[in-house]
């Protein structure tokens, strides 16, 4: 396969990865990242920004959607280019992430009982993983 126009720049954000931490933890660090934004960005309106109205809000919610997209664009493609991961895999570790972070998000800043189907979509998503990754 030919490699695309934002090679060198995918290339240049692995290799700055790196010299801080190591190249396997690539993905899951910007897509943790990412995932708070997309928390955030999905659940955070009603309760964080309820004083602000309709348009001020949409805004904010926007900006974390930018912060979202702004972690996670780049480190599918690089993890994809780069690294040769599959798109599956990582959109199953995204999933993941995710659903780690809105039980972080969830208990710790909107104040909500950890509930027992967290734990089962927990076990769920990793199984998914787990198959996703080792077949």
């Amino acid at each position: 396969m030919e490699p695309s126009a934002a090679y060198d720049q995918l290339k240049w954000l692995i290799t700055s990865y790196n010299k801080f931490l190591p190249t396997w933890t690539f993905p899951f660090l910007p897509l943790g990242i990412a995932a708070v934004f997309q928390t955030l960005a999905w659940l955070s309106g009603p309760i964080l920004f309820k004083n602000f109205s309709l348009f001020p809000r949409i805004l904010i919610l926007w900006g974390m959607a930018l912060g979202e997209y702004t972690a996670m664009s780049p480190t599918m493609n690089a993890a994809v280019e780069i690294l040769g991961m599959s798109e599956p895999l990582l959109v199953v570790i995204y999933q993941v992430m995710t659903l780690i972070v809105f039980m972080v998000v969830d208990m710790f800043i909107f104040k909500k009982p950890f509930g027992l189907k967290y734990l089962v979509s927990f076990i769920l998503l990793s199984l998914a993983v787990y198959v996703a990754y080792m077949w």
